[in-house]
Formats: C-alpha cells, sequence, structure tokens
C-alpha cells in the first residue's frame, strides 16, 4: 500500500537482492569485472550460485517519510513539487547505545560460483568481498562489517527445526510457532537482478520480536524443494536444487 500520492515507500527490511548485490559489488570491483552483465545487473553473475541468502535482524526497525521540496524544469518552466521520500532508520539498542546490527547469511554453491567466475580459488575472493561490503542498498546505507565467519555448510536430514534467520514463505509447507514479521520482496531464486518488470513477488519471513526488536527462532516444517542447513551451529533454510 502506498501511504500518499509520489511517496517511494521504503521496505522493512533489506530484501535478498540487495544482499546478493551487497556483496557482488565489491567482488566485482576485486576481479575487475563490469557493473552490468548482459541487461541486467553485475550481481546476477552470483545470484545463480547461491543457495540461500538472508539475515537475522536485532535492532528496531522505524519507517520514515521525509516531506521534501523539489525544484525541477519541465518545458523550459522551473517547478515545484513536494515528494515523500521513505526511509527505514535504526537505532541504538538498550541503554549503553549498542551498535545496531544484523547478521548476513550466503549459502554458496563452491563448484557453480567457480564456473560462473573463472576463478580456480573463488572462496578467498568472496571472503574478501564479504569484508568489503560498504552498503546494503542505496549509496547512503552504509554498513561497517564487525566480524566474519566461513566454513563447510552441512545440509541435514530433519524437516522440522527452529531458524532465527529469514526464509521465503513458499520454502516451509507450516509455520508451527514463534514470532516473525513478512515483507513482500521480488523472488530471487527465480527472477533475474536487475530487471523486476516482469518478476514475481515472494513473501519473505524475518523471525523477529517487535517488542525486544531482537531476533527469535521460528519452528517450521519444511517444503519439499527446500532442506536444512547447518551453518556455524544455527539452521537457515536452502533450496536443494539450481
Amino acid at each position: 500500500m502506498v501511504p500518499f500520492s509520489k511517496s517511494r515507500p521504503p521496505l522493512l527490511a533489506p530484501p535478498p537482492t540487495t544482499l546478493i548485490g551487497a556483496l557482488a559489488y565489491p567482488l566485482s570491483r576485486s576481479l575487475k569485472l563490469p557493473e552490468a552483465f548482459g541487461e541486467y545487473s553485475g550481481a546476477e553473475r552470483l545470484r545463480g550460485s547461491l543457495k540461500y541468502v538472508g539475515l537475522k535482524i536485532d535492532l528496531p526497525l522505524i519507517n520514515y517519510f521525509d516531506l521534501s521540496k523539489i525544484t525541477f524544469f519541465y518545458r523550459k518552466k522551473a517547478e515545484r513539487d513536494a515528494v515523500a521520500i521513505g526511509k527505514t532508520y535504526t537505532l541504538s539498542k538498550g541503554l549503553k547505545y549498542e551498535a545496531p546490527t544484523i547478521t548476513i547469511c550466503y549459502v554458496v554453491d563452491e563448484e557453480v560460483a567457480r564456473r560462473s567466475f573463472s576463478r580456480e580459488k573463488v572462496r578467498k575472493k568472496l571472503v574478501e568481498a564479504a569484508i568489503g561490503i560498504t552498503r546494503i542498498g542505496s549509496r547512503e546505507s552504509l554498513v561497517t562489517p564487525l566480524s566474519l565467519s566461513y566454513g563447510e555448510a552441512r545440509p541435514i536430514t530433519q524437516r522440522r527445526g527452529k531458524t532465527s534467520f529469514s526464509f521465503m514463505r513458499r520454502s516451509t509447507s507450516n509455520l508451527l510457532s514463534g514470532d516473525f514479521m513478512g515483507v513482500e520482496v521480488v523472488d530471487w531464486e527465480k527472477y533475474p537482478i536487475g530487471d523486476y518488470y516482469r518478476a514475481g513477488r515472494e513473501l519473505m519471513i524475518i523471525p523477529y520480536d517487535s517488542t525486544e526488536y531482537v531476533s527469535k527462532p521460528v519452528e517450521v516444517e519444511l517444503s519439499e524443494d527446500y532442506t536444512f542447513v547447518d551453518v556455524g551451529g544455527e539452521l537457515v533454510i536452502a533450496r536443494r536444487g539450481a
């Protein structure tokens, strides 16, 4: 829903396509690749090698609209108008002014990534790119990586479990318990990055307690085409196929 005309409403949380772009940007710069990939974004090179991308949110999220006056030229005449530009703000947590944080997780098929980027040591480049993430979304949405961990993702056979990381709604057959919020996003698993005119949307579920402003696990049952993956002791819901 658009609250009023001439507005640009923001998403409450970064969508998967934005998280992919956040990693693809420093990776492309490191490998001296162009920002475009044919008619799509350069992030499309990375998308195909991802089995999972998502986030865990531990911060307050506030939607806010600035009503700004703008001046522009139309048919050689100066015109004025007012535009509502939406933003999502964050705050520090608690009374000690802790830095607001999110945790991003990427599960990469290393063999596919090696072919996509024609690099034998693609893992090293991916790690360097993760450390080099500078923004999530627009150029004004600056971030600083505080820590990094990586290793082998381990698929597990159980079909029911708990996760604190975001997932696509169709990846679960049943949401059993827990607090969460939903954000409609471009379906990154099916559509290329960069041209969203005909791209389908899907609901992204984010485990989140809106009273304590922290991520808390939700319990789910998985759909047929998805599996739990152990990433450093936590579970995420990854797709099985390409």
